[in-house]
């Protein structure tokens, strides 16, 4: 059995690799579902550990070895060359690429075929980020600082863009990313939500579009024509039929309103609150 250096890396190596699949296994499973590590580290971590099985085997060449570290060599070189495209093209969608970040904050994509291709909102956190949210179906790598703003004073990240997914799309969205500061400046909140909706309404009636409310951070999303709207309760406002318009209480309970449709117009994310607060309380 060798005493020389290249010995010696050589079983540092087999070492290391198998050292970093439970560092590996930490850094995913101990953080929280919100969080994920800047610059896709665990991702690189996992990527170093997996390519360590291609250097090992020409590593230890022609030296005298023991028979069990002959078969691992061998075994690991397998599989790892067998695996390699399909592990390097799955995890490159683990890698975010930055799309503009200030001291606070970062927007970022992933890139990579099992990529959904969506931009994302989140807090830094020392090398982990915690997303705030998620501008799906938005395509990151389309997104620039002139589409949208961090505004850290109100603590608010607003936005409004045409983008190509579908033709003639849109995405625009008004949320917190601190909820004390969100909540102090409602009144500048309440005017940016109406002014972005009475500016864009008519693609955010047909589109894409979400607005958090300042007061109660009710969550009011526009999809495709219906109204979401989540908070105590979770309902909706769908308007597809040709002559009325249905309003469906998912939360607490279950129930279905339908009115005519020209009783129900299209509304602004604070008419749909006051709307769906007169239908809860029998005033409609």
């Amino acid at each position: 059995m060798s005493d020389s250096l290249r010995y010696k890396i050589l079983l540092g190596s087999v070492w290391v690799q198998i050292a970093l699949l439970p560092v590996w296994l930490c850094m995913v499973y101990l953080v929280s579902h919100s969080q994920s590590w800047r610059w896709g580290i665990d991702a690189w971590v996992f990527i170093a550990g997996f390519m360590l099985g291609v250097v090992a085997l020409p590593l230890g060449g022609d030296l005298d070895k023991p028979r069990l570290l002959k078969w691992w060599l061998r075994v690991d070189f397998t599989f790892t060359v067998i695996l390699m495209l399909p592990v390097l093209y799955f995890f490159s969608a683990f890698i975010p690429a930055t799309i503009a970040e200030n001291d606070e904050y970062i927007i970022y994509h992933s890139d990579g075929i099992v990529a959904n291709r969506s931009a994302y909102l989140a807090r830094k956190s020392g090398l982990l980020m915690e997303t705030i949210y998620d501008l799906s179906p938005y395509e990151g790598r389309r997104l620039k600082d002139s589409d949208y703003r961090i505004d850290n004073e109100r603590g608010v990240f607003y936005g409004s863009k045409i983008y190509n997914i579908r033709q003639n799309g849109s995405r625009t969205w008004v949320v917190p990313v601190h909820y004390g500061k969100y909540a102090k400046n409602k009144e500048y909140v309440y005017h940016l939500i109406d002014s972005l909706y009475f500016t864009h309404g008519e693609w955010i009636d047909n589109d894409e579009a979400t607005f958090i409310l300042p007061e109660c951070f009710t969550r009011i999303d526009y999809t495709h024509g219906n109204v979401l709207l989540t908070d105590s309760i979770s309902c909706k406002i769908e308007y597809g039929q040709p002559d009325s318009v249905s309003v469906i209480f998912y939360h607490p309970q279950w129930k279905e309103i339908r009115l005519h449709n020209d009783s129900v117009p299209h509304m602004s994310p604070t008419q749909v609150q006051q709307f769906i607060s007169q239908l809860k309380g029998g005033k409609r």
